[in-house]
């Protein structure tokens, strides 16, 4: 399931990052070309990027490609001192998520009728965004908690499996 999930978390950050860059073509074409000019394209750029960014908290956990402290990992000696570290680091990074996704929650529930300046859209659904991430990087940490016994995957960017 979670490799489903992981799936369609990189589907999406692929159509942001596609979403960042035909946007930022558009601004500098219409630069020249001033018939071109469309105001909704930054939007679209704005909201890719914290899209963007968002998405991907709950994959690059499950996958360590979160920032981590290594220097921990070389200091403690033995495997019981490792796992204890990466249990409780896991067990922070869970709670965190949690606290992040129940704040997007609070957002949501907030500010259920405003819009976004130019394209209108729902703020609630820019809200949510960071709310599906943050659970998902609940969910992860709880799992890499469980996990915390055998040794971490080497991040791999590429995804060349």
């Amino acid at each position: 399931m979670l490799r489903i999930w992981a799936s369609a978390e990189l589907a999406i950050a692929c159509a942001a990052v596609v979403a960042i860059f035909l946007s930022v073509l558009w601004q500098v074409i219409s630069r020249y070309v001033p018939a071109l000019n469309w105001p909704e394209v930054g939007e679209i750029a704005n909201y890719s990027l914290i899209v963007l960014t968002f998405i991907m908290v709950g994959y690059l956990i499950g996958n360590n490609g979160h920032i981590v402290i290594q220097v921990i990992d070389y200091v403690a000696k033995g495997r019981a001192a490792r796992m204890a570290v990466k249990a409780v680091s896991s067990a922070c990074t869970a709670v965190i998520c949690a606290l992040l996704a129940w704040e997007a929650f609070e957002l949501i529930q907030a500010y259920p009728n405003r819009r976004t300046a130019a394209l209108e859209i729902p703020i609630w659904i820019l809200y949510a965004v960071p709310l599906l991430g943050f659970l998902s990087g609940t969910v992860r940490a709880i799992v890499r908690i469980f996990q915390a016994g055998h040794p971490d995957p080497l991040f791999d960017s590429a995804e060349a499996r």
